[in-house]
């Protein structure tokens, strides 16, 4: 992630000072002021580690006020867990990793970290396998989880589970990902082992077998339930070899149905997927093509009728769009809409509380929010603003374009007489 250009020297100055470091006192109240900008952050968390590297309080206290401002920061939380594993027990490192899944719950690189701190620190496999069914929960259907399910690959090949590793290739065909056909390829890679294992004299078996899709007598979709149980009765050594034969074939036409799917959606969504440009969080804006851009993409999944897809995608589209009030506004009253109560108030108490913490919020408005689904957009739409306008420079280009579109965009909502 790149600074922001600093916009004010004065402000800049003390982490340009001697390199002796800051004293408690003087850090406590730089730290204490909240008006450190995001490049002056970076400056002093650098600074503290380069003359500081073994002060674990004053490691603590910086990366602690500053990831409670920017929790987004995904290599932030990676960087303050370093410093855990090097001068802290294990369970202090954990409580940095559960911190930063709290915050950033459907980034696939927190979740990629954290999972691969399990697979080198802990004792028992099963723990580590619940961490990487735990992530992929949330970031399951995201585009780029392929980092995450390699990882989690990677792990059940150590661990030599074959049933495992069958059970997670079929849920990597689920859904769309940059390497969807990577792992269909994997995964008729297995099935042309367990066929040989069989003993079959076909060496095009599995190829074979995808013309079969096009039987109508092939169903549609498979239950969660008859999936486990047939890799489960798959990998079973007391079955007969013909029961195991019917088992794999079963096992493959739900792989192939499952990819079939995914292809037929990916062919809907690459167009969105391509113009995604930044995927991370950051205080400089996104030009307005980007912005339209999630705008369509949110449009198509609201119509799909995956309530949990479109959960998700507002969730990954948070993290770059995070300074965007009308996001946050499409988020909350979408929820209310289709009956998300919880979910909507959650995405109001963050936007509120951890992307704008301003005095000048009254608890009243937030009421009248939860009240009044117009004069929450509009509360939040001003509010939100003012966060993102003392963000960024004064002189970014990308400044007008952006104002212009969300004044368009909420040409309907009232002024504020305030």
């Amino acid at each position: 992630m790149e600074p922001q250009t600093c916009d004010s020297e004065t402000e800049a100055q003390p982490m340009d000072s001697d390199s002796s470091g800051f004293d408690e006192l003087k850090l406590n109240e730089l730290v204490g002021k909240g008006s450190l900008g995001l490049d002056e952050w970076v400056s002093l968390i650098s600074r503290i580690e380069r003359t500081c590297p073994d002060n674990v309080e004053k490691i603590r206290l910086v990366y602690d006020s500053f990831l409670s401002e920017f929790p987004l920061c995904h290599g932030y939380w990676r960087r303050y867990a370093d410093h855990k594993m090097r001068l802290c027990a294990v369970d202090e490192v954990v409580e940095v990793f559960e911190r930063a899944v709290q915050s950033a719950t459907y980034s696939v690189a927190v979740w990629v970290d954290y999972c691969n701190f399990s697979v080198l620190t802990f004792e028992d496999p099963s723990d580590i396998r619940r961490l990487f069914k735990r992530g992929m929960s949330y970031v399951g259907k995201d585009y780029s989880c392929h980092s995450l399910w390699d990882k989690y690959i990677q792990f059940e090949l150590s661990q030599q589970q074959w049933s495992l590793l069958a059970h997670i290739y079929i849920e990597a065909l689920r859904f769309p990902t940059k390497k969807l056909h990577h792992y269909y390829e994997s995964f008729k890679k297995l099935a042309a082992l367990c066929d040989k294992e069989l003993g079959s004299q076909s060496n095009c078996f599995v190829d074979s077998l995808s013309e079969s899709l096009l039987d109508d007598k092939v169903p549609k979709s498979y239950g969660a339930n008859e999936i486990s149980c047939v890799i489960k009765d798959l990998f079973e050594p007391s079955l007969s070899l013909d029961r195991s034969k019917m088992l794999l074939q079963k096992y493959l036409s739900i792989g192939m149905r499952l990819y079939q799917d995914a292809c037929d959606l990916n062919e809907k969504i690459s167009t969105f997927e391509t113009n995604i440009r930044r995927s991370y969080f950051h205080v400089e804006p996104l030009d307005v093509d980007q912005l339209e851009n999630w705008h369509h993409y949110l449009d198509f999944v609201e119509m799909q009728g995956d309530f949990d897809w479109v959960v998700k995608l507002y969730e990954r589209c948070l993290i770059p769009c995070a300074n965007y009030p009308e996001f946050w506004m499409r988020y909350v009253e979408f929820m209310e809409i289709k009956g998300g109560r919880e979910i909507a108030n959650y995405a109001l108490n963050r936007a509120t509380q951890v992307f704008l913490e301003d005095p000048l919020f009254p608890s009243q408005h937030k009421h009248r929010f939860k009240k009044n689904c117009l004069k929450k957009s509009f509360y939040l739409f001003n509010l939100l603003s003012l966060r993102r306008e003392e963000n960024y420079s004064n002189g970014n280009k990308n400044k007008g374009k952006t104002r212009t579109m969300e004044n368009s965009r909420f040409s309907f909502l009232p002024r504020s007489d305030n």
